[in-house]
């Protein structure tokens, strides 16, 4: 296999020889991968690329490419770009050029991928990781919440460390993804890739490492700024999830299913008189006919049930599961309401049992009637 090793850079003139001195000595026991080095430069001001076209001089099998500085995320996507289109890599190794990350861990990252994994991640909060000790507070704060907040904002808590920029991948999710992934810049490219290959069904590893301070330079992190950009990846993430997928037809779906019932429910109770939870029942049986048919033509309509003696079936299962919602949930606290408080405010409670109904209805839908 084909590997190059991406070196994201700006100001990193003392680091990078260095670096790459290490990772050739660490790669010196893989024999059954041919490994290669790529710089990306974003025109550093320090002579960060002189100090690699030197070290090429000597090493035939490293590459620099510059551009102009937009920041980690558009650099990485321009190595990763530069490595899968133009040196022919069948998977990339991304690593920090300020030695935080140790070269030495590198070669376990090709294991896993010999492995069957498809996207390796160095991990600092796993058992055998760490972070600096001499960070000071304000910073493994930082640190550490900065990486909570996205593990369980996006729900995928099986990876313990999104944040980090170790990290290995093959060509097959730079193929499927990159062109999602233009538009993000900075850190945040980290959690984007990483999320979004996880969605791709990309098999993930975690790789513990002791990940160290750096010896000369700065960091380009702006704290505030990371914290704030994390915060709206995670809120459009989740908005365009929920607002994509099922369950946003399910509530349109829901809304106008909502609709027939609430008509029919002031019908038979201020016109024909019968009780607040008589109408109920009369209304949502005719909303549950609707909400059928059109989950099973819309919402689910990947799992479609076809033929009749199917459909029958399954609209008598229907009716069970939605019968008990609305029997016992959404007419429960209705019955319950005007009970204790009077008829008055029956649409109130009629609006809190419908709430509480649209949860158990989501639930017994996707994981009973339509279940795959």
């Amino acid at each position: 296999m084909k590997v190059v090793v991406v070196v994201p850079t700006y100001n990193e003139r003392e680091n990078i020889a260095s670096l790459l001195s290490q990772l050739t000595q660490a790669f010196s026991v893989v024999k059954n991968h041919a490994i290669s080095y790529l710089v990306v430069d974003d025109t550093s001001p320090d002579g960060t690329r002189d100090a690699v076209v030197a070290y090429k001089k000597t090493h035939k099998n490293v590459e620099i490419i510059t551009g102009k500085k937009e920041g980690l995320g558009k650099a990485i996507l321009r190595g990763m770009t530069y490595a899968f289109d133009h040196m022919d890599a069948d998977a990339v190794l991304q690593i920090d050029a300020d030695l935080s990350h140790d070269p030495k861990v590198a070669p376990e990252f090709l294991r896993a991928l010999d492995r069957g994994y498809d996207f390796v991640v160095g991990s600092r909060y796993i058992k055998g990781g760490s972070i600096p000790e001499n960070w000071g507070m304000h910073r493994k704060i930082y640190s550490v919440l900065g990486n909570s907040i996205v593990r369980f904002g996006l729900g995928h808590i099986h990876v313990n460390d999104w944040t980090g920029g170790f990290r290995a991948y093959t060509k097959k999710f730079y193929v499927e993804i990159h062109s999602e992934l233009s538009k993000y810049s900075g850190y945040v490219f980290q959690i984007a890739f990483l999320h979004k290959a996880i969605h791709h069904g990309a098999k993930i590893l975690e790789v513990p490492f002791h990940f160290t301070d750096r010896l000369y330079g700065h960091s380009k992190i702006a704290p505030a700024e990371y914290i704030k950009n994390i915060f709206l990846y995670i809120f459009e993430s989740r908005m365009q999830e929920l607002f994509s997928g099922s369950f946003s037809k399910f509530l349109i779906v829901g809304g106008i299913g909502f609709a027939i019932n609430a008509v029919l429910l002031m019908i038979f109770h201020n016109w024909v008189h019968f009780t607040a939870s008589v109408a109920n029942l009369i209304g949502a049986g005719v909303a549950i006919f609707s909400n059928y048919n059109l989950n099973n033509l819309w919402t689910f309509g990947h799992k479609k049930i076809s033929g009749f003696r199917q459909y029958l079936l399954k609209l008598l299962q229907f009716y069970a599961t939605s019968a008990f919602g609305v029997i016992v949930i959404q007419t429960g606290i209705i019955e319950l309401g005007v009970r204790l408080y009077g008829d008055r405010h029956y649409f109130i409670y009629f609006l809190g049992g419908t709430a509480l109904l649209l949860v158990w209805n989501y639930f017994m839908y996707s994981k009973v009637i339509w279940k795959k």
